[in-house]
Formats: structure tokens, C-alpha cells, sequence
């Protein structure tokens, strides 16, 4: 199975070709993803990171404006922002104990932001995968199903991380 099946957990999903753009996506064009999270400074700016580097992917690479390329790009560019989340969920996540251990003395009831995180990423990675698998299965046999679960997968992964790196920032 190729990345985006790996990544993705597509059943059945195969794509051709020696090396797709999603194995060497990451490594030509993540650099671009990146450097734009890690200087912006605000949601906004943040938010206009998105799509930068499956742009750059499919601009660039031959056949990049194929469903196979625009899968491809779509789904490096994902896989990078999954990284972002892990990160951002580990440091949330972090921020999230430290406050729970400061209250838990005087009002222990309120020391539950670690597992209401907890439980709340979840149930978003449970609706992710649903909204995606509904966006794949929309388009029925038609090839436009990969490209639109892979932006899926790409949009709401970004989403999110930006959210969780909103939310320890607007209380630390």
C-alpha cells in the first residue's frame, strides 16, 4: 500500500507509480509548511499557512495536477500537519496538568482540563475520520473521491492544530 493508504488507512487504496509525491512531498516541500507555522504568530497567520505546501507540490511536480498528484500533495501536506497536531497536543496537553495540579488543592472538582482534552481529541479524531470517510464516499466511484478526503484529512487536521495552539495560548 502506498503513503496515503499508510497514512490514511484507506481501505483498497492503491496508487500507482515508483515513488509518489506523498513520500517525497514531505521532504522536497514540507520546509514550506513549516517555516510558515513555526513564524506565525497569530491563528490568522497560521491559517494562512494551509495549503502552501500542496500548492508548491503540485505546481512543481510533473503530473502534479492529476488526481494521483493533487492525492499525493494533498496528503504529504497532511501528514505534515499531523505532526503539528502531535506536537501541539503533547504541549496542550502538558499546559492542561499543569493548571489541573495548581486548582486541584483548592477546587479539585475544576482540576479536569487534562481529561476533558483528552476526551475531547477523541471524539474530534473520531468526527475527523467520519466527515472524511463521508467526503470520500460523496464522490461514489468516481476518482475525485481521493483527492477530496485527502483535502479533508488536510483541512481539518490543520484546523485543529491551530485551534489547540490557540487554546494554551489564550491562557498562558
Amino acid at each position: 500500500m502506498d503513503s496515503f493508504g499508510r497514512v490514511f488507512g484507506v481501505p483498497g487504496l492503491m496508487l500507482a507509480g515508483p515513488v509518489s509525491a506523498t513520500e517525497h512531498g514531505v521532504a522536497d516541500y514540507g520546509h514550506i509548511l513549516n517555516d510558515c507555522y513555526v513564524s506565525a504568530t497569530e491563528a490568522e497567520a497560521r491559517t494562512a499557512c494551509l495549503g502552501m505546501m500542496s500548492t508548491a507540490c503540485m505546481d512543481s511536480q510533473d503530473g502534479g495536477h492529476t488526481t494521483l498528484g493533487m492525492t499525493s500533495c494533498l496528503s504529504a501536506e497532511a501528514a505534515v500537519w499531523d505532526g503539528h497536531l502531535n506536537a501541539e497536543y503533547r504541549a496542550t496537553r502538558d499546559w492542561a496538568r499543569a493548571a489541573d495540579e495548581d486548582e486541584a488543592t483548592h477546587f479539585p472538582e475544576f482540576a479536569v482540563r487534562a481529561e476533558k482534552l483528552l476526551e475531547a481529541q477523541r471524539a474530534w479524531i473520531a468526527f475527523r475520520d467520519a466527515e472524511c470517510a463521508l467526503d470520500y464516499a460523496e464522490w461514489g466511484s468516481g476518482s475525485m473521491r481521493n483527492i477530496a478526503y485527502a483535502d479533508c484529512m488536510m483541512q481539518m487536521t490543520a484546523e485543529r492544530t491551530i485551534e489547540l495552539r490557540r487554546m494554551r495560548e489564550m491562557f498562558q
